[in-house]
């Protein structure tokens, strides 16, 4: 028997979604999914995707030559963008730039700030991705990057409200402030349109999990890399590039990362942030 409260989330989700306010998947962003989930996928097919998006090849050809992947020689071109960091780095970086594109060009300038933070909690991913292994750093990166998106979700379809709602003050954590106004929290309502997009389950996964509680045993996964890159960003000074002196209660031993890691991780952190500027920054 479905629950009142099961009725009411399903009729909201199908108001969010369906809304004429929140954007449809981009067609580009619907061939570059179907090439990339393709079992005949090949670079070229790819390459010629991103071609048709000026702005998408930019943005993927300055990150590949910043001093976030380290790259030795120059990167003039997308196939040899694919040549040196690999098809699924090239792929995934182009379905998190395209998605946040297309949100953010409906959701506003305003946005600079969530985009800085989403572009700090990707690279955070992708660093405890690479320390633990635990799942492969481009992905981590790409699910970082687009963990909150649900908060360009409610920001579009809440429009008068939301800034108000986000940005009041006190103890009360975002998600419940989201939860007592709209019914639904950001997690959630980015899970919803990422499964209307047909998006990766680990991008779908890392919204509608982020902010779940963790513990020193759990098991590390996308989401859970994602959720501890999150709180990590959240607790980093980015101008000293340390950890504020309260963040060891909160971080040491949550998913299996002592607290000596995660301040190895932040300080590396704070040295990629003028990369990341290729996303949240000046074009």
């Amino acid at each position: 028997m479905v629950t009142k409260e099961a009725h009411d989330l399903a009729r909201l989700r199908a108001e969010i979604v369906n809304s004429k306010d929140v954007p449809t998947i981009p067609v580009l962003l619907l061939r570059i999914l179907r090439v990339v989930d393709g079992e005949r996928a090949s670079a070229k097919d790819l390459v010629d995707l991103m071609q048709r998006d000026q702005a998408l090849a930019g943005r993927v050809l300055r990150l590949a030559n910043s001093g976030f992947f380290g790259c030795a020689r120059e990167v003039s071109s997308l196939s040899r963008a694919v040549m040196m960091l690999g098809f699924s780095t090239v792929k995934n970086l182009a379905l998190g730039i395209k998605i946040w594109e297309t949100m953010a060009a409906r959701g506003g300038p305003s946005l600079a700030a969530l985009w800085e933070h989403s572009a700090l909690v990707g690279a955070a991913a992708r660093l405890i991705a690479q320390r633990t292994r635990a799942t492969d750093p481009e992905e981590a990166f790409t699910a970082g990057l687009l963990h909150d998106i649900g908060k360009v979700v409610l920001r579009i379809h809440f429009t008068a409200v939301y800034d108000a709602v986000a940005t009041v003050g006190g103890d009360t954590p975002l998600v419940v402030r989201e939860r007592d106004a709209f019914g639904v929290d950001h997690a959630r309502a980015g899970a919803w349109l990422g499964a209307s997009w047909q998006l990766p389950a680990m991008i779908v996964d890392a919204c509608r999990d982020h902010h779940d509680e963790i513990g020193p045993d759990t098991p590390l996964g996308t989401s859970v890399v994602v959720n501890l890159a999150n709180r990590l960003v959240q607790w980093t000074d980015l101008e000293q590039g340390g950890l504020a002196p309260e963040a060891e209660a909160s971080l040491d031993g949550l998913g299996g990362l002592s607290f000596g890691t995660c301040v190895e991780i932040a300080a590396e952190l704070q040295g990629q942030k003028d990369d990341l500027r290729v996303f949240y920054g000046a074009d």
